[in-house]
């Protein structure tokens, strides 16, 4: 008795793997650039304005808020390097 022949599967199934991939990633990056977006507006519009809010109270009652300035950080820089170089 001879044993039937099997049709073997043709490559036609795999065309919807390619584009299952493809759409993948493409979510992929929607989900990410997303949350990226949606957790960075959270942050702008609602810490970073707090925050200010902060600073505001501090300037109207004449003490110094706790965030850096940069411009009189790199100024007091120069001034230590400047000092230090005048020593040596």
């Amino acid at each position: 008795t001879a044993k039937p022949i099997v049709n073997m599967p043709t490559a036609t199934p795999l065309k919807p793997i390619v584009g299952q991939l493809k759409r993948r990633v493409i979510r992929d990056l929607v989900i990410g650039l997303g949350a990226g977006w949606g957790v960075a507006t959270v942050y702008w519009h609602y810490f970073d304005k707090r925050m200010q809010r902060v600073d505001d109270y501090y300037a109207k009652h004449g003490r110094a808020s706790e965030r850096v300035d940069v411009e009189a950080f790199n100024a007091m820089q120069a001034r230590l390097t400047e000092n230090k170089e005048e020593e040596d």
